[in-house]
């Protein structure tokens, strides 16, 4: 596998395994402050009856953020071999087929990163609303 093949302006494989590791830290580590936090708020049943399916939102949003990232590496990898093929095989994908198919892969991958983004986000805004509701500082 050729883990330097540019994928597309900027981003070779082996970029891109970086960003979805250190994507997936910086969101574990952000869930659990957020989880670490709402720990302090939790009163009572009735709270945690408010808060729980917050938190598990999160979480399966994290998940299928994941998902859909090492999903999107899977695609790389195959690219990367079509490439390494094509060179011997000129009739496997044309140039502009593989530009195409870069450009479906970056815009996946920045739908994917805006996404959970947003999700987490949106997730923060409801647990800081979630909190103000219970009246807590």
């Amino acid at each position: 596998m050729n883990e330097e093949f540019e994928l597309f302006p900027g981003k070779n494989l082996s970029g891109l395994f970086k960003d979805i590791y250190d994507n997936q830290q910086n969101k574990k580590a952000r869930i659990s402050e957020l989880i670490a936090e709402i720990k302090k708020t939790i009163r009572h049943a009735g709270d945690w009856a408010m808060i729980g399916p917050v938190v598990k939102d999160l979480v399966d949003t994290s998940v299928k953020n994941d998902d859909s990232l090492i999903k999107l590496a899977t695609i790389a990898q195959r690219i990367t071999s079509a490439a390494a093929k094509s060179n011997n095989d000129a009739s496997f994908l044309t140039d502009e087929e593989k530009k195409q198919l870069l450009k479906d892969v970056e815009a996946v991958a920045t739908g994917i990163i805006d996404d959970a983004d947003d999700k987490m986000n949106d997730l923060t805004i409801e647990v800081e609303a979630l909190k103000q509701k219970m009246n807590i500082k």
